[in-house]
């Protein structure tokens, strides 16, 4: 057996055994504790064993997530002689965390699926897909997880990484004059799909920050083969403050 080399305090259990399931590992993950050893056995990546004092199953993991601390290692190679069907680290972990008080959202802004794949091999009951659709569509956490159980299935999700936070890139363009339309800025169309892209909705605005650092927003829609230019009306030209040729820094809003 390998003795126990690493302090559990420092690394998140659950990212641990979610990379060596993703690297498709087969051994035994072993963690050392006065009250007893936690034991993960998993085969080619799938759980198919778990066990901590006399709870086995989901309950082990909800014991040692409740105290996560004690020394761990893994023994590789090795295969548990009994073993049960082989679950994925992601729904015994979900199952597991269901059973702990929902922690705080670690940010409210609009989120991304980081695996479809991995989310589609989950199940869900209707009313999880229907907040799952929100979230796709580009709905803030904020707005999707109003009641505890929400709560606890986004912030789960976050945690094993199966959502992250939505980043929007800020473009550096050049301010050109155009009387071709009235009220609204027009930026590059490829510009404007990938940050509705990005935000996983549609969006009328922009934000943008002028050379003395002043922030106007202004209503905006894309055009075609734009590159790195914002066309703004004279009026709204005028209102910014801005002259032809300055650089301005362009988020969506």
């Amino acid at each position: 057996m390998t003795q126990p080399s690493a302090n559990l305090e420092t690394f998140d259990f659950l990212g641990l055994l979610a990379l060596l399931a993703g690297q498709g590992r087969t051994g035994a993950l072993r963690v050392e504790r006065p009250d007893g050893t936690f034991q993960a056995w998993l085969e080619e990546g799938r759980l198919r064993h778990l066990s901590f004092g006399g709870q086995q199953g989901a309950a082990a993991l909800v014991r040692l997530l409740r105290d996560p601390r004690g020394r761990f290692g893994f023994d590789e190679g090795l295969r548990h002689p009994a073993p049960g069907p082989g679950l994925s680290v992601d729904e015994v972990a979900l199952e597991a965390l269901r059973e702990l008080p929902p922690p705080e959202l670690p940010f409210g802004g609009p989120a991304r699926v980081t695996s479809p794949g991995r989310l589609a091999g989950l199940r869900w009951t209707l009313q999880e897909q229907r907040l799952l659709g929100q979230i796709e569509q580009g709905r803030p956490l904020s707005e999707v997880a109003v009641d505890p159980a929400a709560r606890g299935l986004v912030a789960s999700l976050v945690r094993l990484g199966l959502l992250a936070r939505r980043e929007v890139r800020v473009a550096r363009l050049t301010v050109t004059v155009t009387r071709e339309v009235t009220g609204v800025a027009v930026l590059d169309g490829v510009i404007w799909e990938r940050w509705r892209d990005d935000l996983g909705r549609h969006f009328a605005q922009v934000a943008v920050r002028g050379p003395g650092g002043a922030v106007a927003t202004l209503p905006v829609r894309g055009g075609v083969s734009l590159g790195a230019q914002l066309l703004v009306p004279p009026e709204l030209l005028l209102r910014a403050g801005w002259r032809a040729g300055e650089s301005v820094l362009v988020r969506p809003v």
